[in-house]
């Protein structure tokens, strides 16, 4: 989308709603949370609300104790929206109820956070116990016994017992030495929860990546991962994009914050922490993210283009994107397909490419034999471009980002969407030759692998297009 379409920044409200969730549950214990939001001096916002009729979504009726739909309830949304401090309303509801809460994170900053919030409400208050010794912070509940523990990461919970489990900044767990200590403290509760609050991961996530990979299955009803992120189709730059990922947008964070963040970080940083999308380092990239913005421009009318083609190797996507060189000598890119199927029709989508073929007198086109062939039949003269001819493109598709010696306008949008998820495959040690790759085997990049071949080709000298007498 173009800027003068977006909606002005001044205007832009955060998302109420998750863009990744299970359908919202018919009956939620909100009223109860809202009611225990205002006797801890919290103003909820919308998307609180949200989040909080998930995870206080019943079995039952009426008050007490009761089995909860979601038995795990994720939370992913970026930083410093306000994920934390939802905590406490859930906490003193708890506690009221009797049940023996657990919060523990990659160290102690953020659960004590909570902890001191909750003092400032709770302290005073003859209905608790309150333990201040560091490293034994604690909160009892004198009528029903519900207590809040905080839990130090590398702390032994064997032995312990819990009704509801709080782990923080699930992002930074490696292994799942955590999970296989904490979990088991549910097994004998009546009523078991666990509430994991992170933002975006990365390759090494262990314990988020798995918790997201069954949240975008679907098929655990006791499970609800709930996603505030930017949907991958988003330049990082787009406001809209920084309203799916920051719910508290325009209300309790400026735009101007997310503005100088963008001009201020990394990509890479700006997109895992404020755009909460799981991205590779810059250190692993086939091409650095800004680099690959500063080739964005003016795209004319192609001319005598090439064109290449590719497949994901699941058949579930496929890219054909076209190249040419324009007067100044820059290669110019477009995506001209980018298909999604269960699986995709090959046949109809190689012959769309032959039409499209004919129309603009492509001649050269490119593919990798071991997953386009399928499509390739259909275009005659594609030439397989594999090996040391296929090192040469990549090397040479860095070296144009790198110079901005590629075009793309919105029409190439989501190469950018594959290149965060494209890396560089070192041919042998210390050759320095490699062949971009795909950086995660989950995560199709067809439009990226095409982009690649199809610079290499339009960047070969043309014979002179033939004279009509």
């Amino acid at each position: 989308m173009a800027a003068a379409e977006r909606e002005p920044v001044e205007r832009l409200l955060g998302a109420s709603d998750p863009r990744i969730a299970p359908p919202v549950p018919a009956k939620s214990r909100l009223a109860e949370y809202e009611a225990a939001a205002r006797k801890c001096g919290l103003v909820l916002m919308p998307w609180q609300r949200t989040a909080a009729r998930y995870f206080m979504a019943s079995r039952g009726r009426g008050r007490g104790r009761q089995p909860w739909l979601y038995r795990e309830v994720a939370i992913v949304v970026a930083r410093q929206n306000g994920k934390t401090s939802m905590l406490a309303p859930r906490i003193v509801l708890g506690m009221e109820a009797g049940e023996s809460i657990l919060h523990t994170a990659q160290n102690r900053k953020v659960p004590l956070e909570v902890y001191r919030k909750l003092l400032a409400v709770l302290d005073g208050n003859r209905e608790y116990i309150i333990h201040r010794a560091f490293g034994g912070e604690e909160i009892i509940h004198r009528r029903t016994g519900g207590s809040y523990k905080l839990l130090a990461p590398n702390a032994g919970s064997r032995g312990l017992s819990a009704d509801l489990l709080l782990i923080d900044e699930v992002r930074e767990q490696d292994d799942e030495q955590l999970m296989d200590a904490m979990l088991p403290t549910l097994t004998a509760s009546p009523t078991p929860q666990a509430i994991y609050l992170s933002n975006a991961g990365h390759e090494n996530s262990v314990v988020l990546n798995e918790l997201r990979r069954r949240g975008l299955e679907g098929t655990d009803a006791e499970f609800a991962y709930l996603e505030w992120s930017a949907s991958p189709d988003l330049a990082p730059d787009d406001p809209r994009a920084w309203a799916e990922a920051n719910p508290a947008l325009g209300r309790r964070m400026p735009v101007e914050s997310l503005e100088y963040a963008r001009r201020s970080r990394p990509l890479a940083g700006f997109e895992t922490e404020h755009l909460c999308r799981w991205v590779v380092s810059d250190g692993e990239r086939l091409v650095g993210a800004d680099d690959w913005l500063n080739c964005r421009g003016i795209v004319g009318d192609p001319v005598r283009p090439a064109m290449a083609v590719s497949m994901d190797p699941t058949g579930s996507r496929a890219a054909a994107v076209i190249g040419w060189l324009q007067g100044d000598g820059s290669i110019a890119l477009q995506v001209v397909a980018d298909v999604h199927g269960s699986p995709i029709d090959t046949t109809r989508l190689g012959r769309e490419l032959q039409k499209l073929a004919v129309r603009l007198r492509i001649t050269d086109i490119g593919f990798d034999s071991f997953t386009d062939a399928d499509i390739a039949r259909w275009l005659p003269g594609a030439k397989a471009i594999g090996g040391a001819e296929y090192a040469n493109a990549s090397e040479f598709f860095v070296r144009s980002v790198m110079s901005s010696q590629l075009r793309w306008d919105d029409a190439a949008e989501v190469v950018a969407g594959d290149l965060r998820w494209t890396t560089r495959k070192y041919t042998a040690a210390n050759s320095g030759a490699y062949m971009a790759v795909k950086a995660d085997d989950a995560r199709a990049i067809p439009a990226a692998l095409a982009a690649v071949r199809v610079a290499w080709l339009a960047s070969r000298p043309r014979p002179p297009a033939p004279k009509v007498l």
